[in-house]
C-alpha cells in the first residue's frame, strides 16, 4: 500500500511540475522557437586506419590518420528530422544505390552508394574534411 501512496504521490505532483522537483532542470513544453534558432553542433571524427586495407590484421599498427567535422543546425528538433526523411528519401529514390544482399548494415555501409552526404549538405548539414590522410608517429592505444 505504501508503495502504491508513493507512486500516486510523484505521479500527482512530478509530471505536472517537473520545474520545482528538478531545480528547474526539466520543464513542460521543450524549448522556445528563439532557443532552437540559437543552437547548432559541430562533431570532430579522428579515424585511423590503413592506407591499404589488404594490410589490416589483428597485429597491424595503423599507419595513417584522417581528421572530419560535421556540423549543422540544433540536433534535437531540426537537424534529426532532417536525417531521418533524407535517408528514407534515398530508401525510395535511390533503391538501386542500396546493398541488396546481406542482413543487417550500418547506416554508413548502407548509404554508402547514395547522394545522402548531398542531400543533408543542401539541407545545411556540412560535411568536411579537415586533415587528409596521412601518416601519424604516435601508436594508437
Amino acid at each position: 500500500v505504501q508503495r502504491t501512496l508513493r507512486y500516486l504521490y510523484r505521479e500527482k505532483n512530478l509530471q505536472p511540475f517537473p520545474g520545482l522537483f528538478s531545480n528547474g532542470y526539466f520543464r513542460r513544453g521543450g524549448p522556445s522557437q528563439e532557443q532552437i534558432d540559437g543552437t547548432s553542433f559541430s562533431l570532430t571524427f579522428y579515424g585511423y586506419g590503413f592506407k591499404d586495407k589488404n594490410k589490416s590484421s589483428a597485429d597491424a599498427v595503423p599507419d595513417t590518420r584522417l581528421v572530419t567535422k560535421v556540423s549543422g543546425p540544433e540536433p534535437g528538433y531540426v537537424a534529426t528530422p532532417i536525417c531521418m526523411v533524407q535517408a528514407a528519401m534515398c530508401i525510395l529514390e535511390e533503391a538501386d544505390s542500396l546493398p541488396n544482399t546481406g542482413g543487417v548494415y550500418t547506416p554508413g555501409a548502407a548509404f554508402e552508394e547514395t547522394n545522402i552526404v548531398a542531400r543533408l549538405h543542401e539541407r545545411g548539414l556540412k560535411f568536411s574534411v579537415i586533415e587528409e590522410p596521412s601518416q601519424f608517429d604516435k601508436k594508437i592505444s
